[in-house]
């Protein structure tokens, strides 16, 4: 009998662990297509392990995202398969261009789509819109949200870029001449030699990002998040529950500075993040080539 409770008590607890393993994780995801349109915006999303390999993984991040893509069928396509170096993106964004796709994690270039990840996580993944040189630099800034306490609080912000030095080693530079966009509208803010910016914030939640007229930019997302309790916060958590078109503006970050943080830490400490060329099946010029050289080198096999 004692056996028999032991016997039931060991597939108790396997069961437990079966169920944590194929519990929810709750990231971050922006999705941006080849037109530099945000889809997504570090928008909150439940994933599950959807492609069922028994580990929630960017895949399954990339699958929910894209199932979530409601408002425009067109862009809610996402495929993969496998090739000589695992399991790559064939379709994202719904556009399909020979397998020119970034995506990235918490900042740095993910090792593989099956990449583990977990709740707070931030993931990024893009279409190339330069599908020759592919100059497209994914870029983030040094927060993935900002606090505002009131109306006309100035915000400074930091927006870096991803590079190489001159013997293709990774690393992150500040963007120089980059327009700052709230809510979608452009503001008067522009990065220095530093890639820092000032702009005047409102006490409101509202998407942020940036664009630049001299250089191919990903569009980076962060937040600005107004101070809790505040009447504006239950005025943007009801645009966030759908009265506002557009997946922008569903939900914000609203813990993110610790994990952006330590995201920035991380990349400084290595040098900087990945370029994020993943996938890349077409190469020309040098350039190009130890760029996906690199990548090719840390893809899983």
């Amino acid at each position: 009998m004692k056996k028999m409770v032991s016997a039931a008590a060991v597939l108790a607890a396997i069961g437990m662990l079966s169920f944590s393993a194929y519990a929810d994780e709750t990231v971050y995801v922006t999705l941006v297509d080849s037109n530099g349109e945000q889809l997504f915006a570090a928008n909150s999303i439940d994933v599950s392990d959807a492609d069922g390999d028994g580990t929630i993984t960017v895949n399954d991040a990339l699958i929910t995202a894209h199932k979530s893509i409601t408002w425009d069928e067109s862009k809610a396509g996402y495929e993969t398969a496998e090739g000589d170096y695992g399991l790559m993106v064939t379709k994202l964004c719904g556009e399909e261009n020979g397998g020119s796709y970034g995506y990235y994690v918490n900042n740095v270039m993910a090792y593989s789509l099956l990449d583990p990840i977990t709740s707070g996580d931030y993931i990024n993944a893009f279409v190339f819109s330069d599908t020759t040189a592919f100059s497209d630099m994914y870029c983030y800034f040094d927060k993935n949200s900002y606090e505002v306490t009131e109306d006309g609080q100035s915000v400074e912000l930091t927006l870096y870029g991803a590079s190489f030095d001159a013997d293709w080693n990774p690393v992150s530079v500040p963007v120089v001449g980059a327009r700052i966009f709230v809510d979608g509208n452009p503001t008067d803010a522009v990065t220095d030699e530093n890639g820092k910016a000032t702009i005047i914030a409102e006490l409101a939640n509202r998407p942020i990002t940036a664009h630049s007229d001299t250089q191919t930019l990903v569009p980076p997302a962060a937040w600005l998040v107004a101070a809790a309790g505040d009447e504006a916060t239950d005025k943007a958590d009801d645009a966030a529950a759908g009265e506002t078109a557009g997946a922008v503006e569903e939900t914000p970050a609203e813990t993110a500075d610790t994990s952006a943080t330590s995201a920035v830490d991380a990349a400084s400490d290595k040098g900087s993040p990945a370029t994020g060329i993943a996938d890349v099946a077409v190469v020309s010029g040098i350039a190009v080539i130890a760029a996906g050289a690199l990548v090719l080198t840390r893809k899983r096999k």
